[in-house]
């Protein structure tokens, strides 16, 4: 197993889910599809939800649609994206493989999307620049 890899709790052999080490989570797969979920978004790869677990904890789960990816490639991909640790990126806290279902679970941010964001600031921006504008002419 390679070290970007290290996963701390049980391989998905017997469909579990599986968490990267340093994962303080602490929740199975019948209790992430018992969770409320809430729809964040479509795209290209699939469906993200907000899951509401029983204990509270949110988390963001990407159901990805379409992938037609082999076991031992599959883990290899989420060990290369787990093993990524920047400020600016959501750390994949844990993934799920089975034939016909694929599933990556990350941390909740209730700050909303970053379009949301991106798209506030420029309003906000061009607002100040438009009054400015007015002021000075």
């Amino acid at each position: 197993m390679s070290p970007e890899k290290a996963i701390s709790r049980t391989q998905d052999a017997n469909n579990r889910l599986v968490f990267f080490q340093g994962c303080n989570y602490a929740f199975d797969l019948e209790e992430l599809l018992r969770a409320s979920v809430e729809v964040l978004g479509k795209g290209t790869f699939g469906m993200l939800y907000k899951a509401i677990l029983e204990d509270g904890t949110s988390v963001v789960v990407k159901r990805l649609k379409d992938l037609s990816v082999g076991k031992r490639e599959f883990e290899q991909q989420m060990g290369i994206v787990g093993s990524i640790k920047h400020e600016n990126v959501i750390e994949l806290r844990a993934y799920y493989y089975s034939k016909d279902e694929k599933l990556t679970v990350c941390e909740y941010y209730g700050q909303g999307s970053v379009a949301a964001m991106l798209h506030g600031m420029f309003l906000i921006s061009l607002n100040y620049l438009t009054h400015l504008n007015m002021f000075l002419f």
